[in-house]
């Protein structure tokens, strides 16, 4: 029986792209605020709202399942959406800031993520390799900073990268055989990136599927001695 691999932001491009992958070695359990459209073969769908409370409940359903998960990826993030009855973009100054926006950016790219490994990392087996992956962004390396702008963005995911560095620290004591990363997927022709991709070459952007193959590679390489890393679509570094 093969082990499961647990999708949260079932609905994004990448995960989409990225679960026909996982199919190959796991059993894949979809998380997802609505359910998708469509969904590979084989996979299982849950819908959540992203609670706490629907998490932890979501948590004991699995648990319950019985079966051991070994793997974990995180691709739930917002970059521009609708908040307060308007479409919100990036500020890219100071001036344009506003409570309700950064509260969006930090619930979503950085809250829900850390309650995801609070409550289904504890459903990974202790001395068995396993891998969570945490979908980051290269601008979210604050010495790699030089153009400003997407003042919530940046800082939610840099927020979210901390997590994972803390939490990689603190497991590495009762998880030994857990990899646990963020990890950059390039920039990718999805509806989140669409309305800044109009200026980028072919070599700039990536598909859907063609970022889901080079993620997979690098998913497929990690070991426990790759835990806490911020890593490149090719596997390389980023700096912090």
């Amino acid at each position: 029986m093969k082990p499961y691999a647990l999708v949260f932001g079932a609905n994004s491009a990448i995960a989409q792209a990225l679960m026909p992958h996982l199919l190959s070695e796991y059993q894949v359990l979809a998380v997802s605020r609505q359910a998708p459209a469509q969904l590979p073969e084989g996979v299982q769908h849950f819908t959540c709202d992203y609670s706490e409370s629907a998490l932890a409940e979501l948590a004991e359903q699995i648990k319950e399942n019985g079966g051991p998960v070994t793997a974990l990826f995180c691709a739930v993030g917002v970059l521009h959406g609708t908040a307060e009855g308007e479409h919100r973009y990036p500020e890219k100054k100071l001036a344009e800031l506003n409570s309700a926006q950064l509260a969006e950016y930090f619930a979503v790219n950085s809250i829900v993520p850390a309650l995801i490994m609070k409550y289904f990392i504890p459903l990974m087996p202790r001395s068995e390799p396993s891998k969570a992956i945490m979908l980051s962004a290269k601008i979210a390396g604050i010495s790699d900073n030089r153009l400003g702008g997407w003042y919530g963005y940046r800082a939610s995911k840099a927020a979210l990268n901390m997590l994972v560095k803390t939490a990689s620290v603190e497991l590495a004591r009762s998880h030994r055989k857990l990899c646990l990363i963020a990890l950059h997927p390039g920039t990718t022709d999805t509806p989140l990136s669409k309305p800044f991709t109009s200026s980028l070459g072919p070599d700039k952007l990536f598909s859907p599927e063609l970022t889901a193959e080079r993620l997979w590679s690098v998913i497929q390489a990690l070991t426990p001695e790759d835990t806490g890393r911020f890593v490149h679509w090719d596997g390389s570094d980023l700096p912090w």
